[in-house]
């Protein structure tokens, strides 16, 4: 616990003084929103339903995903291939300790980031509920864990840092993209849900709208399960992989 403690020291110093990924998770969806919805700044009050739920459910699909790609797993890649997380591991004796203590830290900085992005939105909607904020740190809480376990696969990924930026966010743009299909039939629900942006989104939406007195059926709340024990094993499988030798060292 100690370990734990001391490396999430060493995770938030170095958090603080890399305010440039802040530009990506949070500045740039933040001012894209208000961007599209600028229209709203000199009307009423705007009234949260499941259209402005949707909309929020993607915006805060964006910050979970990047922020978690960002700050935890190729953060753990650059630090791999620069040597530092071998020199973790032999001092703590754990790749899980180092996980662990880097991923509570970035927990807390999105919940900041959700919290921000939240008071912006109901500054633009004229529409100040707390079940926002409760709804959003109650989001980044449940789907943050999932969400790093299935974007773990990239420690499989044998490339080098210099290619890995680029590959990310081609495969976001991808990801993006595949949620955006609409989608027919339950089976294909289903395999829908195994895109991270898909489930993000969804899973977003529904905890939304439990402030709605909304209801899950059994069936959803099995797929949830499902989809999540999947998102779990592709998380411990592909930790349990990762190697404290850079791809150089291994090439």
């Amino acid at each position: 616990m100690n370990d734990i403690k001391a490396l999430s020291k060493v995770y938030l110093i170095n958090m603080l003084s890399n305010k440039f990924v802040f530009i990506f998770n949070l500045l740039l969806p933040t001012v894209y929103f208000l961007y599209l919805n600028g229209k709203y700044w000199s009307r009423s009050q705007v009234t949260f339903n499941q259209s402005t739920n949707l909309v929020m459910s993607n915006f805060w699909a964006y910050i979970i995903i990047v922020t978690i790609l960002n700050n935890v797993i190729i953060a753990i890649i650059s630090q791999r291939e620069n040597g530092s997380y071998k020199q973790l591991f032999f001092i703590v004796g754990s790749k899980w300790k180092i996980l662990i203590a880097n991923f509570l830290v970035q927990l807390a900085v999105l919940n900041g980031e959700l919290i921000i992005f939240n008071i912006m939105a109901m500054i633009v909607f004229h529409n100040f509920h707390i079940s926002l904020i409760v709804a959003g740190i109650l989001s980044a809480t449940i789907i943050t864990l999932p969400v790093a376990g299935i974007s773990s696969i990239l420690f499989l990924w044998k490339v080098k840092i210099e290619s890995i930026n680029l590959l990310v966010s081609v495969l976001l743009f991808g990801l993006f993209a595949l949620s955006s299909v609409p989608e027919s039939g339950s089976i294909i629900n289903v395999f829908s849900l195994l895109n991270p942006v898909t489930y993000t989104v969804e899973m977003a939406f529904q905890i939304l709208s439990l402030f709605a007195n909304h209801i899950f059926s059994n069936q959803t709340i099995l797929i949830w399960f499902l989809v999540t024990i999947t998102y779990g094993f592709i998380g411990w499988f592909s930790v349990s992989k990762l190697s404290v030798h850079s791809v150089i060292d291994r090439a």
